[in-house]
């Protein structure tokens, strides 16, 4: 049965184009991620994590990231000033083809 209703809260006012932000979104959290385990230690911030301790990935985001995002002219200077490079869809595709591989026992 197909349901009337928007199928996301976008829809109802015509943001229909707005899921390529959650992609972009998720590209971006890769880099991020990947420059805080640079920094932090990947081991170290991952049994923090898993422990649900966020702390020392909070000070981080906020130094790295919340305090001076607006500083940056674009998404990419951020990401530049962060991991060294700008917007790449490549961390993001390595992501994945880890995280599905080991889960989906894929081969390469």
């Amino acid at each position: 049965r197909v349901s009337p209703r928007p199928q996301d809260i976008h829809w109802s006012f015509g943001a229909v184009g707005y899921f390529p932000s959650y992609t972009l979104g998720a590209i971006m959290a890769v880099q991020i991620y990947n420059a805080a385990k640079a920094d932090l230690g990947a081991g170290a911030l991952e049994a923090q994590i898993a422990r649900g301790e966020f702390g020392t990935l909070r000070e981080w985001l906020r130094e790295k990231v919340h305090a001076v995002g607006s500083v940056h002219a674009s998404p990419d200077a951020l990401l530049t000033s962060i991991a060294g490079e700008p917007v790449s869809p490549k961390p993001f595709l390595d992501y994945l083809r880890a995280k599905y591989s080991e889960l989906y026992r894929l081969e390469e």
